[in-house]
């Protein structure tokens, strides 16, 4: 199979492709349990969205650390929590994969989409397999560190600075969301990485049917509004709204695209220097990529409409695992990098990624 081109922006013209049928079909939560990470198919890590108390400025965004804080044990990009809702929500209503084309992860579909702007290669490679007619995308697994290299690993750092950028970020979620609607925020309270909600959303790209799983910061208390449009996003930035404005258009389309693929309409941004929140501003998810340095959301749209027909085309065998690849190659013709995405069927059994508990049970 020809490799799939990552378009140049500027050579871009044209519509983007239709993205609608956007419906939440079921929630789930995440949360420690004797060191591992447990599902629960219930809402209790949802979080209400209270707002900004603004007498309350500056935030510490590092008050508690590293004392309250609780840091990932287990790594992400897998699709287990997605398969156990899937098993648990096809008791109740067993088609719930009659219509779907491709199950996956947000995180996964927002890499793919702004891979026309993403010079950073936020992602390098992503594992498909096709089974019952469903095509699944995730990360690459690889084989795990051995005991020693873990030890060493644990041993350099044990707080790093992801960490603590992690900490600051839920800090400030702390500060905007309560446990129940009309409530009080306690951002005194312990912070855990573990502790997750997660909305699971059906929508429709061009031809494509997409099931998909994305963590979502607070819903607003008020039942009227109706998911996804209840859900409402936090971010923080090290920096003042002006020289956020002129950000990269690779950091702003991945904001976008967060919101946009389960149609979050709006983003709370925190903007911190000193690890302490001056400004909260409040941007419309629609208009991110109209902001000063500017993105092209039809851009993103139509990659990502290409990329999935792409792996159509390419998996063609089931419970085969399928490798696609970002590369590059300098083009003396037009003197430019070309970027583009291989697939390659892999011949390792370690990249086998759905386990046989799901399999044997769907």
């Amino acid at each position: 199979m020809e490799p799939l081109p990552i378009p140049n922006p500027q050579d871009f013209t044209g519509a983007g492709p239709n993205y609608d049928q956007i419906e939440e079909v079921g929630t789930f939560s995440m949360s420690l349990v004797y060191d591992k990470r447990k599902f629960f198919y219930d809402n209790r890590n949802r979080k209400y969205y209270i707002g900004p108390n603004t007498e309350k400025l500056p935030f510490n965004l590092d008050e508690g650390y590293p004392d309250k804080f609780v840091g990932w044990k287990e790594g992400g990009g897998g699709l287990d929590k997605i398969l156990t809702w899937i098993l648990a929500k096809k008791k109740t209503h067993p088609t719930i994969l009659s219509d779907v084309d491709f199950v996956t992860l947000r995180s996964h579909l927002t890499n793919v989409t702004c891979s026309p702007y993403d010079k950073a290669y936020k992602w390098k490679d992503l594992a498909v397999t096709k089974f019952n007619g469903t095509l699944y995308i995730s990360a690459v697994p690889y084989p795990k560190a051995t005991d020693l290299e873990a030890a060493d690993s644990e041993a350099a750092d044990s707080y790093s600075k992801e960490d603590l950028n992690d900490y600051r970020g839920h800090k400030f979620e702390q500060h905007l969301t309560a446990d129940k609607p009309g409530g009080a925020p306690d951002p005194n309270a312990k912070i855990d990485l573990n502790d997750w909600f997660y909305t699971v959303v059906k929508s429709r790209l061009n031809t494509h049917n997409l099931l998909f799983s994305a963590e979502v910061d607070a819903r607003v208390a008020d039942d009227a509004v109706a998911p996804p449009a209840c859900y409402r996003e936090m971010k923080t930035y090290s920096g003042t709204f002006e020289s956020w404005k002129e950000e990269t258009n690779a950091y702003k389309c991945r904001c976008w695209a967060q919101s946009h693929l389960v149609g979050v309409p709006k983003i709370d941004v925190g903007f911190y220097d000193e690890a302490k929140v001056r400004k909260v501003n409040t941007v419309e998810s629609v208009n991110i990529s109209d902001i000063a340095k500017k993105h092209d959301q039809d851009v993103c749209m139509n990659f990502c409409d290409d990329f999935l027909s792409y792996v159509k085309r390419c998996v063609t065998k089931d419970s085969v695992v399928y490798l696609f690849r970002r590369g590059q190659e300098w083009d003396e013709k037009t003197r430019k990098r070309e970027d583009f995405v291989t697939c390659e069927e892999s011949r390792n059994p370690e990249h086998k990624f759905l386990p046989d508990w799901y399999t044997s049970a769907v």
